[in-house]
């Protein structure tokens, strides 16, 4: 019998219609690849640390108190109850991009994996009792749906969520602080977009956030061709929120894209480093079961 983590794939994933049915099978192969791994999810806390005793699993000692104290302590978690998680999903028209390399095996845009992603956390959330919002947001567009950890829940989410297309600029300063104005209480958001915005602007946003105390998970999302730029002629480029042409020989300005582009992603990390901000990379061409599988089995270590 196949394993389920084998059609993880986005190129298979997005061959399926039903977006209830993705979100399960995302998180049904994520839970296969973690074995007998302990789940915390993500609605745990670091609640106190502990001596090390004998039998305690390596992965919750706190190696930075034993590099301080050269005494072994590992971390306790306890659960939080009615967190209220919103799933903040980029509109703008550069998530409808995908792949002009087929050799990476996958058409997928940024924005349909984007919504696999959004569909998975929204099911994996409310198997977590928790409560579950979406949020949708572009220059002309906010979409908000409020949280709600009812029984019907995905249903409402998942439906909202089918109906969302890119379109217009992004705007991340605007989207995320029309976010700030509806969140009640300490919760978790979770951003999902290409973050083809001035650092300054994400960052600006992030800061009240933090503020606040939320906490902030941002799932960064590019495609393999905006990560290598695989072109070598003369291309017509065509900016595809504002519709700008450029005709330029590829060849010549390859390295510099790649290392601007390096910059770009680096000082956002930094950023949200400093402000304590999980920034998780992906490419579309990731299977989304080891994206979430490798993203908290390294949560798991750090809180």
């Amino acid at each position: 019998m196949p394993d389920l983590t084998d059609y993880l794939k986005p190129e298979i994933i997005s061959k399926v219609d039903n977006l209830e049915l993705i979100a399960k099978f995302i998180v049904e192969g994520f839970f296969i690849g973690l074995h007998k791994s302990p789940y915390h999810g993500f609605s745990v806390e670091f609640s106190s640390y502990r001596k090390y005793t004998p039998g305690d699993e390596l992965k919750f000692v706190d190696w930075r108190v034993f590099a301080r104290t050269d005494k072994f302590y590992v971390k306790q978690f306890e659960e939080t109850t009615n967190l209220n998680c919103f799933i903040a999903l980029d509109l703008s028209a550069s998530m409808n991009f995908a792949d002009v390399d087929r050799s990476v095996g996958t058409e997928v845009t940024k924005f349909q994996y984007a919504s696999y992603l959004a569909a998975a956390l929204a099911y994996m959330m409310l198997q977590q009792n928790d409560a579950v919002s979406l949020v949708g947001f572009s220059t002309d567009r906010f979409e908000f749906l409020p949280p709600s950890g009812k029984s019907n829940r995905l249903v409402q989410f998942l439906t909202v969520l089918d109906r969302l297309a890119p379109s217009g600029e992004t705007d991340m300063s605007r989207g995320l602080s029309l976010l700030a104005e509806r969140i009640k209480g300490r919760s978790l958001v979770v951003i999902l977009s290409d973050l083809l915005v001035e650092p300054r602007e994400l960052t600006d946003a992030l800061q009240y956030f933090r503020y606040k105390n939320h906490e902030v998970i941002i799932f960064h999302i590019l495609t393999n061709t905006e990560l290598t730029f695989p072109f070598t002629r003369q291309t017509n480029f065509r900016d595809i929120e504002t519709g700008q042409e450029l005709v330029t020989e590829s060849g010549y300005i390859r390295d510099d894209y790649i290392a601007l582009l390096e910059k770009h992603n680096r000082d956002i990390k930094d950023a949200c480093e400093e402000m304590e901000v999980d920034f998780v990379p992906l490419s579309t061409s990731d299977d989304l079961g080891s994206a979430l599988m490798n993203y908290l089995s390294r949560r798991m270590m750090y809180y």
